[in-house]
């Protein structure tokens, strides 16, 4: 039933923001929660891999409170006028603007890490490339919404190419960091001559890769929206969690190193060399199993160096021997970490 004074077509303007609204919460309260995971499990890593998840978590913060006072412009104190619905508002700084810092951000951080673990100095550079291509085309596409672009009806005209080329730039960026990653992993794993190892990198891989197809998608989703359906805000459900997804992805990659699991669900203590170079303990629980001696070598040669130290007081079956464990070594980290290639 139409209402005089409503367009017809208002379901298509105001439910795409109210949907990107509630992903904009939703996934903050996600990357809230690895946000305190992060600062209980990793006190000692270093000053710039804090500063990298504090700094993504502040950007967050920023970008759901813009989006919050865009939203409440339109749907709250601006009820009822159509004009107001139809422009553009704080969405060419709250979407556009922190979705390409965020995203460049992690994209660099996933450079770095796939350089420490092949060395591959060509490869690092076309991801970091692509990355500022994404970054830089966004940036634009910010500065052209705020100064070209009064309405949502005009979007499409004014930002085609540079739309086309930030979301799809990013898309191909997420896409060959995952490849990367699961080749890099996956012959660390052949060359791991235990189950716990081929256990962690087998984790990493399906963290990392489920990371990449969700940013992916979401960005090949938005592009589609934006230069395929005119005059509505199709593509504005997709770009309000970009950000986010990075920030959670990267979080989730980073906190999958705080515990480990033996094979029968005890739970496994870890000291560990963190990036510094720093030891790092973790809880102590009961011990079923833990293989002596476990490396996985990747690149040249070098890998992370991860000391494992059991407690005198830890409790063993009688079918298995006590036994000493002190600092024994065994690969439980992302690639090989150098004290001169510290992040």
């Amino acid at each position: 039933m139409s209402v005089a004074g409503v367009p017809p077509d208002i379901a298509q303007l105001t439910g795409p923001v109210v949907i990107g609204f509630a992903a904009q919460w939703g996934l903050f309260g996600c990357s809230s929660v690895q946000l305190y995971l992060y600062y209980l499990n990793f006190p000692k890593d270093t000053v710039k891999l804090k500063t990298l998840v504090y700094g993504l978590y502040i950007l967050d913060f920023a970008q759901t409170l813009l989006v919050t006072a865009f939203v409440f412009h339109m749907l709250g104190s601006g009820w009822g006028n159509v004009n107001i619905l139809e422009s553009v508002g704080l969405s060419w700084l709250a979407l556009p603007f922190f979705n390409a810092i965020s995203g460049t951000i992690v994209q660099c951080f996933y450079a770095w890490r796939i350089y420490t673990l092949s060395k591959s100095i060509p490869l690092a550079v076309v991801i970091v490339l692509l990355a500022l291509c994404e970054g830089t085309s966004g940036l634009a596409f910010s500065i052209i919404l705020e100064t070209r672009v009064p309405t949502f009806a005009d979007l499409q005209s004014q930002t085609f190419v540079v739309t086309t080329v930030c979301l799809m730039s990013s898309a191909c960026c997420d896409i060959l960091i995952s490849l990367s990653m699961v080749y890099l992993l996956n012959r660390a794993r052949r060359e791991s001559a235990f189950g716990r190892t081929e256990q962690l990198v087998t984790r990493l891989i399906r963290l990392i890769v489920g990371g990449g197809i969700l940013t992916a998608s979401f960005a090949i989703l938005d592009a589609v929206f934006l230069l395929a359906y005119q005059n509505n805000n199709y593509h504005l459900a997709p770009n309000s969690a970009l950000a986010k997804l990075y920030t959670n992805a990267l979080m989730v990659l980073l906190n999958s190193r705080a515990q480990f699991r033996s094979n029968n669900g005890n739970v496994v203590t870890y000291t560990f060399e963190g990036e510094s170079g720093q030891k790092m303990s973790r809880a102590t629980s009961g011990l079923a199993s833990m293989p002596a001696l476990d490396r996985a070598r990747i690149g040249n040669g070098q890998g992370i160096a991860v000391d494992v130290t059991v407690d005198s007081t830890t409790t063993y079956p009688d079918s298995y021997p006590m036994g000493r464990f002190d600092k024994r070594n065994t690969d439980e980290e992302f690639g090989p970490v150098k004290r001169g290639d510290e992040f």
